[in-house]
């Protein structure tokens, strides 16, 4: 399956990144459900007296639908996210292109390869279905306590439904009342940092270079360093040194030794280098981490937009100054550049008509002077060298020498000062519009244990009375709105996949009451879901739980759509309904168990961080073999908490719960069938009056 996998996504153009090697393992776990189903049928059919090639034929057609209904209800829930739009939708792309492809292969392994090699490979030892081995005792003992539970949950259908229905209640209150919080995406501990140094504007290159010394002696302090190196003349960001920058801007950028290999966690070392600084001036310092995955902007980001900038500019001010204690709060700042200095230049328009000049001639005679004309190339072999003509260093180093020039204009030599005025003035850095409209962006950040979306809601809550001028407006925007239109997506998105879901069954079972039984099963899931968040202490991430809640429903209903399949079969073939959902139950649970605890276990290493260095194994060093709490768990793991305890509930639902929500539907069937002939008796009775008068 994995093969065939590698080939059509390398068809695809699809290249092995962070994504798309979490979706392999993910998938991996789910790849040998099919497998096990149609393997472990043949093998019973085997120990009944069934041929090799009969039974693999018998075993595989018996199953063959319940198998593509359920590969196709975890393709449709994978499938809605193939449409996320924006750049997260470019991120987790990857996510269902993987898991759709592997688990197409593995169905086509499934009804092609394996009854293939079942019937030339597998032998039945003697004893097979006497002799138990230590897995045959494993399900054995859970057998044993499984029929007396599906017996006595048969028996008490309303206290059992009700009990699963109260359960889901209470987890959610509780889950509700305690639960660690909302985030876009979990807080990991980084591998690279930096320290952002902006000066003020204007401010000379080397003043910076010197600020960016003293926060190299704080930063040589850090434990756990395996690199850092000073940038000046770059803005530090998002990729740690971007494309721009000037003088006054500088970064220093910091790199992690392994996460296993560290004394401390990454993020208190920062929250340490950012306290030690928090004397620094001179300049403004914002220490920071590398974000993972793509790019949503700051936790905190307060758009405020109007028509004066300068109006915008006091507004921001006092924003910050409005929110600046509240706790966890760290690196606040705004995009508003007030003291950049600058030389004016002022003609009088009266005095240069006198000599016959024009604005441009002084502009273009400025520009020429101090930046330099492109009047021609230098070529040397292939090599072109632009000529540029402009004053020598010297003649253009103060305001002096811009006094002294002249303005050449029909043959004669004007001097500046003879009709513009030289002076100092500070003006604005920049001027930033979206959408057409001025706006000035307020930004903070969270520290360490600090939940951001908490924290979003303490400035929202503060600012909720905040004065603001007519024409002008505040918006949350940022990580925060990323945060919303993915949960928008995903709501979308996970009503699409149970719609998809429904369809799938309501095909395969031809019953619209059948179908209904599976999905509670998906809904009483998410106790699961949520306990195993509480017990981890795990915030419910929009990106990672929320994705891995949707993709919970194609695997939850693959187990209870074999159960069924093969209970409904039972029943046609004449045994009575509760005896068929007992044997189906007994038969079903070797299979169901197994296929639960291969997805289970393919997913606690990466949620756990547990893995083997092989490495210092093949060097003898056997105390540091076995790693716990590897990086890529910080990242993948509230995904695979949703999914692990979600699937561990779903187990026990659809070997209990299901097949005691199906035996209900008669009940409920013959019930609305008395309420509708009590509804309809009066009118039949008039009917009948009514033909004997006739």
């Amino acid at each position: 399956s994995m093969l065939i996998s590698f080939i059509i996504l390398r068809a695809m153009g699809v290249t092995l990144n962070m994504v798309v090697l979490f979706s392999l393992i993910l998938a991996l776990g789910m790849l040998v459900d099919n497998a096990i189903v149609i393997v472990e049928n043949i093998f019973r059919f085997r120990v009944q007296g069934k041929g090799r090639f009969e039974a693999a034929k018998e075993a595989t057609h018996q199953v063959s639908a319940a198998v593509i209904a359920s590969t196709l209800t975890t393709l449709a829930a994978f499938g809605p996210l193939l449409f996320w739009p924006g750049i997260m939708g470019e991120f987790m792309k990857y996510l269902p292109i993987t898991v759709m492809v592997t688990l197409a292969s593995s169905l086509f392994v499934a009804m092609i390869f394996n009854p293939v090699l079942c019937a030339n490979l597998m032998s039945v030892p003697e004893g097979a279905g006497k002799r138990q081995r230590p897995g045959d005792r494993l399900i054995a003992f859970g057998m044993r306590s499984y029929e007396p539970t599906i017996r006595w949950a048969l028996r008490h259908r309303a206290l059992t439904l009700a009990g699963m229905f109260l359960l889901l209640i209470l987890s959610t209150v509780v889950f509700g009342m305690f639960n660690a919080g909302v985030e876009l995406f979990p807080d990991t501990d980084p591998t690279f940092a930096y320290a952002g140094i902006e000066a003020p504007s204007g401010t000379r290159i080397e003043v910076t270079n010197a600020y960016a010394k003293e926060i190299e002696e704080e930063v040589s302090r850090v434990p756990d360093l395996k690199a850092y190196v000073a940038d000046v003349g770059r803005a530090g960001g998002q990729q740690l040194v971007s494309a721009g920058g000037s003088g006054n801007h500088a970064v220093v950028s910091l790199e992690y030794i392994k996460k296993e290999e560290r004394g401390m966690s990454s993020r208190k070392s920062l929250q340490d280098l950012r306290k030690r600084l928090g004397s620094f001036t001179g300049a403004e310092l914002t220490i920071d981490k590398q974000e993972e995955g793509p790019p949503t902007g700051k936790p905190v980001t307060i758009e405020i937009s109007g028509d004066d900038f300068p109006t915008l500019g006091d507004l921001a001010e006092q924003v910050r100054d409005e929110i600046r204690d509240i706790p966890g709060l760290v690196d606040l700042q705004d995009d508003y550049d007030r003291g950049r200095p600058e030389i004016r230049i002022r003609p009088s328009l009266e005095k240069a008509a006198r000599y016959g000049l024009r604005t441009i001639d002084l502009a273009t005679t400025i520009r020429t002077s101090v930046r330099g004309e492109d009047v021609s190339e230098y070529r040397v072999g292939e090599d072109e060298y632009d000529i540029v003509v402009r004053l020598d260093e010297p003649e253009r180093k103060s305001v002096e020498d811009i006094e002294d020039l002249t303005v050449f204009y029909e043959g004669s030599h004007i001097p500046v000062t003879a009709f513009a005025d030289v002076d100092f003035h500070t003006g604005l850095g920049a001027i930033q519009r979206i959408d057409s409209k001025r706006v000035v962006t307020v930004t903070a950040d969270a520290a360490s244990g600090y939940n951001s979306t908490a924290l979003l809601n303490a400035v929202r809550e503060r600012l909720a009375d905040f004065p603001l001028p007519a024409g002008y407006h505040i918006e949350y925007t940022g990580e925060n709105e990323e945060q919303e239109k993915a949960s928008a997506f995903l709501s979308d998105a996970f009503a699409i996949a149970i719609m998809l879901i429904l369809l799938i069954l309501i095909t395969q079972f031809t019953s619209l009451l059948v179908p209904f039984v599976i999905i509670g099963s998906v809904v009483l899931s998410l106790i699961g879901v949520f306990a195993g968040l509480l017990m981890t202490n795990t915030a419910f991430g929009i990106i990672m739980t929320g994705t891995g809640v949707i993709a919970l429903p194609g695997i939850v209903v693959n187990n209870a759509i074999v159960l069924l399949d093969y209970t409904i079969k039972l029943r046609d073939g004449g045994m009575e309904k509760r005896e068929a959902i007992i044997e189906a139950g007994k038969t079903r649970f070797r299979p169901v168990v197994l296929t639960a605890m291969t997805t289970v276990l393919g997913l606690i290493p990466l949620t756990t961080g547990f893995s083997i260095d092989f490495a210092r194994l093949f060097r003898g060093d056997l105390a540091h073999v076995f790693i716990i709490g590897g990086e890529s768990s910080q990242w993948w793991g509230p995904m695979g908490v949703a999914v692990i305890w979600g699937l561990a509930v779903a187990t026990f639902l659809t070997l209990v719960v299901v097949p005691v929500m199906y035996s209900s539907i008669d009940p409920i069937i013959r019930a609305l069938r008395a309420i509708l002939d009590g509804i309809a008796s009066p009118f039949r009775s008039r009917r009948t009056s009514g033909r004997a008068e006739a």
